[in-house]
Formats: structure tokens, sequence, C-alpha cells
């Protein structure tokens, strides 16, 4: 069943709702970008104060900008046309309580402002407390809701909406709605993204989630790493050398798996050395050396790196490169006396990366032929 908002919206029903009544979502799906898991606190726990504190904490943590949604909020107060979506908690309690599903980073603002109030750090009136005290949500009927409506509807708003999760948060929700039953096609629908994006974004999660469960580099994975798997999947080639599968989800070629798994991760006993594709853009470059012997025996080596291996490449091949130098060298003659003088910061900034990329090469040249 695809679910949308047109569909969902007779299962919402306006209440004005106090804020102490609301509970922040532990298992909040923005969590994934602390390296949290969903479904990570029971149910049953949710109201705890230990566990509302600690969710509250995380929601502040700067990627999540609350504290410029809170500064808004005290200057134009909370506006209530945008209405936070909640769902009744099912654990037991002497009033009714409410599980956020959509509006973490608003009740958040709400509270720390409250919060500074009774600190004594902030002073409101009562109108202005009431105001962010009392609010009118829209309920959930989640008896009668899909179980893939608590993914949808905060979904609908943050995969393309006003604070846009992470891809790896698109693609942890593309991959519950998938195991929930829903199609590919309908998945996507539901998210509003194309049937390629979200195929793409599950791929890239299954293909994460299966280095998880790798027994070497299990414990070194996180959620960061996704983006190289997002490099992957748009150079054949090194999907093509790691052998991906559709049918089995996973890649099948497990000598380069458990290879690429040891570039990506930090080295050494201690874990504090720099892995050899230190940045998800290194697959690019992984991409132009991957079919290669030469460049990958250089990247294989002790001291391998791929800087190193696309230097031994570009010895092989200066095919490849060579006109693209001589082009800036003609480039770089042009430049008369005044054009350097009236030169701004990003181009000069990008003349200092050419010399130093140059320099960089031509050192590992040297060690590449025994001269460093």
């Amino acid at each position: 069943m695809v679910v949308s908002l047109d569909n969902l919206s007779s299962l919402l029903n306006a209440q004005a709702i106090l804020l102490d009544d609301l509970l922040l979502d532990p298992n909040n799906p923005r969590f994934s970008e602390l390296g949290e898991e969903l479904n990570a606190v029971a149910e049953s726990r949710f109201a705890e104060t230990k566990v509302q504190a600690n969710t509250f904490e995380k929601m502040r943590n700067d990627r999540f900008d609350v504290s410029e949604l809170r500064d808004t909020i005290k200057t134009l107060g909370f506006l209530p046309m945008d209405r936070i979506v909640v769902r009744p908690w099912k654990g037991a309690s002497e009033t009714p309580k409410y599980v956020v599903i959509e509006g973490n980073r608003r009740v958040t603002a709400l509270r720390w402002l409250v919060q500074l109030h009774e600190n004594g750090k902030e002073t409101f009136s009562e109108e202005r407390l009431k105001n962010l005290q009392q609010l009118e949500c829209l309920v959930l009927d989640d008896a009668a809701a899909p179980p893939s409506a608590m993914l949808v509807l905060p979904g609908l708003r943050h995969v393309s909406g006003i604070k846009e999760w992470g891809p790896y948060q698109k693609a942890k929700t593309v991959h519950a709605l998938r195991k929930s039953g829903l199609s590919p096609q309908e998945a996507a629908q539901s998210l509003g993204l194309s049937t390629r994006a979200a195929n793409n974004a599950y791929r890239c999660f299954i293909a994460l989630e299966n280095m998880k469960a790798d027994e070497e580099f299990g414990e070194a994975t996180e959620p960061r790493m996704y983006s190289y798997y997002e490099e992957i999947f748009k150079r054949p080639d090194v999907k093509t050398w790691l052998g991906w599968s559709d049918d089995e989800e996973r890649f099948t070629n497990a000598e380069q798996v458990s290879e690429f798994y040891s570039w990506i991760v930090p080295g050494g006993e201690d874990g504090r050395e720099s892995p050899k594709l230190p940045e998800a853009k290194n697959v690019r470059d992984l991409a132009s050396i991957v079919l290669d012997d030469n460049a990958l025996s250089v990247l294989r080596g002790p001291d391998g790196s791929i800087s190193r291996a696309l230097a031994r490449y570009q010895i092989d091949h200066p095919e490849d490169w060579y006109p693209k130098v001589m082009a800036a060298t003609a480039a770089l003659k042009t430049l008369t006396p005044d054009m350097l003088r009236k030169m701004d910061e990003p181009t000069l900034k990008s003349l200092n990366e050419l010399h130093g990329r140059i320099e960089q090469a031509m050192k590992d040249r040297a060690q590449l032929l025994g001269e460093g």
C-alpha cells in the first residue's frame, strides 16, 4: 500500500496537548547520524526521565541546528500553522502521553526555551509561556494507520523538506519501508522519491549493513561510510570489481570486498593510521585504476596510497592526462602581469592547489623509481 499525506489526512485529528505531555522519540531516525540504531529503546521506557533527558541532549547536537530554531521561535513565537504530528504512547501513565512523530526539533526548541525561563536565563510573559507550552497538534490514529505511516509522515517532510535528512537516513527509511512489505515502487512513492533513487539508496544501505556484519571490519563500520557505497554504485568498474548481485543483495567477490573494507577503515593496531581511501570521493580515483594490475599493486603495498597508485597509472597511461597538462601549461602562459596582480582569492587558491598536486606527483614519481 502506498502511503501519502492524502490518505493519511483522514487519520490525523487536531488536538490541544501540553508540551509536558509530549515525548521526544528516542529512536528518531536523525540519530543515525550519531551512529544510533533504530528501535534501540523499548516503547515502554520512552517516558522515563533519563530517557527523555538523553534524547533532549542528543537533539541539541549542533548538526541538528536546533539552537537556530530556538532563536527563531524566541523572536517570532511558536507559529501554530505548522503543527506537530504525534501518536498516543503505548506505555502506562496517569495522564495520556504522546510520542512525537514529526516535530522533534520543534519540541526540543520549545523545551529548551522553557528550561531557560525556569533557570532565569530568559524571562517570558505568561502569554508567551502559554504559546510555548500549549500546542495544537495532529494526533495520528495509529490503530487504523499502516505501520509504514510512522516512517512516511516524517519522511515526506524531511526527505526533501525543511530540515533535510541525510542520505543515510533516507536509505534507512527506504529499507524499513521495503522490509515492511512495500514494493520498491511503493516505498519510493511514499517518500516522494523516484524509484531509481530509492533503489540506489536501498542498495547502498544493504551494502553498508553487510559490512557491519563482517567479522573483521564490522566494529569499524560507521554511518558516514554510506557515502563510499554511493560512489561505488555510480562507478560501474568498481561495482563489477566487487561483484554486486541484486539477487543476493551483496558483493560476491569476497577477496576484493575484504580488501576494499581494509582501505576505508583506519589501520594499525591502535586504529589511528589513515585509511588508504580516506574520503568517499577517493572511490572515483579507484575507478580509474581498478582494472590496472600495476596501479593496484602500488595501492596494495605496505606504504601504498591512492595518490601513489594514480601516479603509477599515469606513468603507464600518459595519454590519459598528458593533453590536459599541456592545455593547463598553455593557459598559464597567457597570464599577463596585470592579470596576476588582479587575481582574486578563489583563483589563487586553485593555482596553489595545482602547484601542490604537481609537487606531490613529482614526489610520488621519485618514490616509485627509488629516487626518494
